[in-house]
């Protein structure tokens, strides 16, 4: 098969993944989607539980990939226990006494009896489990329902990576539903378009996609009336120093955005409006922060504004959760040895950034997760400090 139309056949796989992994959304359906999923597999029609959940999913409209997983609640480590307590749970409501499972009160039951335990007990066992199931999905999801018109941003910004691939997009998608900075980003409270924003360690370029959808739903006119309008910009520019990861934010942002490959440390940047420093100061050891944000400040302009999302190292176990993240991905990716991990308190942080001029507030950024997340909005505190930054050497 030629490459071409190999790859053609690949996008139309995952394309067809990604409908059957989004297919049945809403918080209603998906709730649906697991209750019913959990319900079939607590079936005793071991074998069938794939065609069950495909025929039901497809004529109630929930979705079949949800819903055969949690079909998978009768895998090999629970289901004995699922089918004894079916067996019992029947026996009890059909002949009002428990079925002993010894050999010989088996063969005086008889296995068509038994059978019919399994069955009646199911229903109940199901219905229950199901129940609890359905609880714990809508506690989770519902709140991701409440907006629909971010929610349909998250879509089309996540639906932008799926030609580079099924982890990308599924990735896309979980960073940016559960991630409060990239919803944030989308306030002109916070972000004022025009001019040129720069997202330093841009990774696959999440933030500038969201933007990008953003502002092509305000264009088509599918933005609230009540709504302010989201942050424009004249150009975008991504700077990821990553190879790989720089190459799939260059196919998923086309022309919506610039994605130079390169150490930010090392880049003479161009003058901007808006910056973005999302988790990537901590990366960098001490003096490097500091050359950085020095950089940043000459180059921003006099109404500029720069978001910086940090770690707390004063955030107690919060903290200890982002710690343990960054040494997870740092294993996984292979760079464990020369990874740099260097947080600052929430307070540090001010100082550090006043020492360049830069002064704002600072909001909490965790809501929904389990880090210790800081967002600090800033800007050149007076005329005085950016001509004494200017005067540092490059």
């Amino acid at each position: 098969m030629p490459a071409s139309e190999r790859r053609a056949w690949q996008i139309r796989a995952r394309r067809a993944f990604t409908g059957l992994r989004i297919e049945g959304a809403g918080a209603g359906r998906e709730t649906a989607a697991i209750a019913v999923g959990v319900f079939i597999g607590c079936l005793p029609f071991y074998g069938f539980h794939l065609l069950l959940c495909w025929i039901v999913g497809a004529l109630a409209g929930l979705n079949r990939l949800k819903m055969y997983l949690a079909a998978n609640i009768s895998n090999p480590l629970v289901a004995p226990w699922l089918v004894v307590a079916e067996i019992q749970t029947g026996a009890w409501l059909r002949r009002g006494t428990l079925q002993a499972l010894t050999p010989d009160a088996v063969a005086s039951t008889g296995l068509a009896a038994i059978g019919a335990d399994a069955i009646v007990g199911s229903l109940v066992v199901g219905a229950i489990l199901a129940a609890i199931a359905a609880a714990g999905t809508y506690s989770l999801v519902r709140e991701s329902g409440t907006d629909r018109l971010f929610a349909e941003l998250v879509r089309r910004a996540a639906d932008r990576f799926v030609e580079s691939s099924i982890t990308a997009w599924e990735f896309a998608r979980g960073k940016l539903r559960l991630d409060p900075a990239y919803r944030a980003v989308l306030s002109p409270d916070l972000l004022p378009g025009g001019g040129t924003l720069i997202d330093v360690g841009c990774g696959q370029g999440l933030a500038l996609a969201i933007l990008a959808e953003a502002r092509q739903a305000y264009d088509e006119r599918r933005w609230p009336a009540d709504r302010p309008a989201p942050p424009r910009f004249d150009r975008m520019i991504g700077i990821e120093s990553r190879r790989r990861v720089a190459a799939i934010a260059r196919a998923a942002l086309g022309g919506a955005a610039d994605v130079v490959e390169g150490d930010a440390r090392a880049i003479d940047l161009e003058p901007a409006r808006a910056v973005l420093l999302f988790d990537v100061l901590h990366l960098l050891p001490y003096p490097d922060q500091e050359r950085l944000i020095a950089s940043i400040v000459r180059r921003l302009d006099s109404s500029g504004v720069v978001l910086v999302r940090e770690a707390d190292s004063g955030g107690g176990w919060r903290f200890a959760a982002v710690r343990v993240g960054n040494r997870l991905k740092a294993l996984a990716s292979g760079t464990a040895r020369r990874h740099a991990f260097c947080p600052r308190t929430t307070e540090q942080w001010r100082e550090c950034f006043a020492r360049f001029g830069l002064e704002g507030d600072v909001r909490r950024m965790d809501e929904g997760t389990p880090f210790a997340n800081v967002l600090f909005r800033l800007r050149a505190a007076d005329a005085a400090a950016r001509r004494f930054q200017s005067a540092l050497p490059r």
